[in-house]
């Protein structure tokens, strides 16, 4: 069996959740998809798709095989085209997503370095809280933040950042400090809704773990948002480091210092079963240089 046209052929049904549009858009036929999937099952000893008459699922050990897949059949592809060799005069324009508040303080910065370093490449940056589909809408890559839960794009962790739990003196004043996690239960809290778990906050502090189930009557996509409600007063917001400036510190103080909030990851996806331009490479290579951690 060729194992590298099995691999493909893995990422085109866990991308279509379907092995007859795998087959139609890789020009074989089902019975073939069918038949290298089950071999190469057997080959790997373990069960990539859940499959009944109408629906293809992806197992947990599919789900963990989708990145490495994707980057063997990437670094084939680019081996059988020569591209391995274009990053020296790798050109063009490289479709990008991030959210708002993240993309222009902390990614716009290292692109506009990147480009200065690669005067051939152009970077359209589109920024917005919601998810993008990334095929659908052109896109060669995506910075998310949260789990990598999208088992459709092939991701790269690139970081965690710092995160703090802030209020507003009249809120405290008015409602108290809480004196450890638990005490938030008690408390009105903004919710984040860009969070993997927006309404359950972890912390730890040394040797311990708490996890508190959190909730409230303000919510936002907008990290921004969640400060300027915690700033006006109207509760407790976990707040992340990239949203941080002191002109903003204004009217905010941290509280349960001694604990660490939970720290959101960051990820760098794009489309699996494609061969990732060597400009987009490179970029992803130039963020995991300088933002990973």
């Amino acid at each position: 069996m060729d194992r590298i046209e099995a691999f493909r052929i893995f990422l085109s049904v866990a991308e279509n959740g379907s092995f007859t549009e795998a087959s139609r858009q890789l020009g074989v036929s089902a019975g073939q998809v069918s038949k290298q999937i089950a071999a190469l099952e057997t080959r790997l000893k373990r069960k990539l798709f859940d499959r009944n008459t109408r629906t293809v699922r992806l197992t947990p050990d599919g789900e963990k095989l989708v990145e490495t897949a994707g980057e063997l059949v990437a670094t084939m592809d680019r081996i059988e085209t020569g591209q391995e060799n274009e990053e020296a005069d790798a050109t063009g324009l490289i479709r990008m997503t991030a959210p708002v508040i993240y993309g222009a303080r902390r990614l716009a910065p290292l692109i506009a370095e990147f480009m200065s370093e690669h005067p051939g490449i152009s970077v359209r940056l589109s920024l917005s809280d919601r998810r993008t589909d990334l095929l659908e809408e052109g896109f060669d890559l995506a910075l998310r933040i949260g789990e990598h839960s999208d088992t459709s794009l092939i991701g790269k962790r690139l970081t965690t950042e710092a995160t703090r739990i802030i209020a507003s003196e009249s809120y405290l004043e008015e409602h108290g400090t809480p004196k450890r996690p638990a005490d938030l239960s008690g408390h009105d809290c903004l919710i984040d809704l860009n969070m993997s778990q927006p309404r359950r906050w972890a912390f730890t502090k040394g040797d311990e773990v708490e996890s508190v189930r959190v909730s409230g009557r303000f919510e936002s996509d907008s990290a921004d948002a969640v400060r300027a409600a915690a700033r006006a007063g109207l509760g407790i917001g976990l707040s992340p480091s990239w949203c941080r400036t002191e002109a903003e510190d204004s009217g905010i103080v941290s509280v349960l210092n001694d604990w660490h909030p939970m720290r959101p990851e960051v990820w760098i996806l794009w489309p699996p079963g494609q061969v990732l331009p060597a400009r987009a490479r490179l970029l992803v290579d130039y963020l995991t240089y300088n933002l990973s951690g």
